[in-house]
């Protein structure tokens, strides 16, 4: 069978993948659609010498092999988490799962973007979710990024009714802000410096859009706030630097999360005493859990935000690639690669 994978910098490449061997208690699925994720460009852009693991973890599809000891049926559209946490770990016990000792042991095989993909047991009963016929593909594929999203809300101690600053304009800003929404923050600001990107964010989300290009953005977030800062900002975009900004722009007894990759090493300027004097909260968040794909896939299918505005580009799997290239260059927004 064909996956997509990484090859040479900057290059996707076909693989023949064996067919994955289901033991009696592991499904099998069709992938009917996969998103592609910031990380899939990290990983063509660098490039990949080991080609065992395919692209894409953002995976929907339909089970071609059933195990007599699960309840899913051969046909059944599903969502299925790319891995699992163990759930008796010393994290998992405290429910911080997302920080797992073992988060990666229980996983997709080969990856998202294949023909075919085995789902562990354990992974079958803890992490595959049934979708209802009437939540179409470019929805469904959302639900492990809005999972990492409500993930990095509650990590933020996000509540409605409440302000949200989005810092990022990208896919997982604009999932940020719709997430934000749908729950019922008072207002949403979201900051960036693409044009067609913010325009659709005030279009469909219901955003205050701020280009940091044109104005300060303390100064837009204090005159939205009454003078506070934010109650809780959301960095969305990998730079220490913008981190910083969220920081400056959170209230007192608020929270900054820094809920994008940085690169290795990179520092902020802290002033310690400000930390003291005005009790807010830095945080991080990274990855996903079974519940918060869960409650993605319930917002997805009852909230009244439209987040399949997010996906503005569909590809054929064997121009996966292309699909890459689209979320590289920043053309539009999400891109989905169909099978």
């Amino acid at each position: 069978m064909k996956g997509a994978a990484a090859g040479r910098p900057e290059e996707v490449i076909f693989v023949d993948y064996p067919t994955p061997e289901a033991g009696e208690d592991d499904l099998l699925l069709a992938p009917t659609a996969c998103g592609v994720c910031a990380t899939d460009v990290k990983q063509v852009q660098k490039g990949a010498l080991d080609t065992r693991f395919a692209l894409g973890h953002e995976v929907v599809g339909k089970i071609t092999k059933a195990s007599q000891s699960q309840e899913w049926k051969i046909g059944q559209r599903v969502a299925v988490a790319p891995y699992l946490p163990c759930g008796n770990c010393f994290y998992c016990k405290r429910d911080q799962e997302a920080l797992c000792s073992h988060l990666y042991e229980i996983s997709i095989s080969p990856g998202g973007m294949a023909e075919e993909v085995l789902i562990p047991g354990e992974l079958g009963r803890r992490g595959t979710f049934a979708l209802p016929d009437d939540l179409a593909d470019e929805a469904a594929v959302l639900a492990e990024p809005l999972g990492c999203v409500l993930k990095g809300l509650e990590d933020s101690h996000f509540y409605a009714g409440g302000s949200l600053l989005v810092i990022g304009d990208g896919p997982m800003g604009q999932l940020a802000s719709a997430a934000g929404r749908a729950l019922g923050a008072e207002r949403v600001i979201m900051a960036g410096m693409t044009e067609h990107r913010l325009q659709l964010a005030m279009k469909y989300f219901d955003v205050t859009g701020v280009d940091i290009t044109k104005v300060e953005l303390i100064n837009e977030v204090m005159r939205q706030t009454e003078d506070r800062g934010a109650d809780c900002v959301v960095v969305t975009v990998s730079s220490g630097e913008a981190v910083a900004d969220g920081i400056s722009c959170v209230r007192p007894g608020g929270t900054v999360n820094a809920f994008a990759g940085v690169p290795d090493g990179t520092e902020i300027p802290l002033d310690v005493r400000k930390l003291h004097y005005r009790q807010y909260h830095l945080t991080g968040s990274s990855g996903v859990t079974p519940k918060h794909i869960k409650m993605a896939l319930e917002l997805l299918c009852n909230a009244d935000v439209d987040f399949s505005k997010v996906v503005t580009a569909t590809f054929p799997f064997d121009r996966a690639g292309d699909a890459v290239a689209y979320v590289a260059n920043r053309i539009g927004l999400k891109a989905m690669v169909t099978f």
